[in-house]
């Protein structure tokens, strides 16, 4: 199939379930309350997109697939695995900015996402790995059971967030901000009981 180029394009109320998106290829274009249920791209690429109240949930990428600088705002992100939607040679983001978003089993691995804000984000069930996240904001966000395994976290700011799950093993934790009572968290690993 020959590839089809998008640019400065603007999608409103596109509805797709299950269907696969093959060689598509979308700069600085925006959607607007769209919804991608189970959708498969590949070989496909958006560069400086902007996705504003949109539903992208189920996603899978294949053959090269890539996102770099998207911006959303206003989107529930449920079971994206970011890793796997990283341009090639991993120089530029995937995400640019996430605003009054709400993301639920998503997996971020080997990303270098150093100062990125996810300040008053929702992030739940899910899992950072392997990440440089050296000081990223995550300022009252909602981490409910979101893992941090193995990541670089100095200097990041957890103030006033909530249900994080840090192994202080495993994570490299200097000059990383927290808030009282919630920094007690940081022993769960430790099968410390505090009376």
């Amino acid at each position: 199939m020959d590839e089809q180029y998008f640019e400065d394009q603007q999608f409103e109320g596109l509805r797709y379930s299950g269907e696969t998106f093959a060689y598509l290829r979308f700069t600085d274009c925006t959607f607007v309350d769209c919804v991608f249920e189970e959708c498969r791209l590949v070989g496909c690429s958006f560069a400086g997109c902007t996705f504003q109240k949109c539903k992208i949930a189920g996603l899978k990428a294949a053959d090269h697939t890539q996102i770099q600088y998207a911006a959303f705002t206003g989107c529930h992100l449920l079971s994206i695995p970011w890793g796997d939607l990283q341009p090639a040679g991993r120089f530029a983001e995937p995400i640019r900015k996430l605003e009054d978003c709400c993301l639920r089993y998503n997996t971020f691995v080997e990303m270098n996402l150093q100062k990125f804000d996810f300040s008053e984000a929702e992030i739940c069930d899910s899992m950072f790995a392997q990440c440089q996240l050296t000081e990223c904001k995550f300022s009252h966000c909602n981490l409910e059971r979101t893992e941090f395994f193995q990541c670089d976290l100095r200097k990041a700011d957890f103030r006033n967030a909530c249900g994080y799950q840090i192994e202080l093993m495993s994570n490299q934790l200097r000059g990383a901000r927290f808030s009282f009572p919630e920094v007690v968290r940081l022993l769960d690993s430790m099968e410390i009981k505090i009376d």
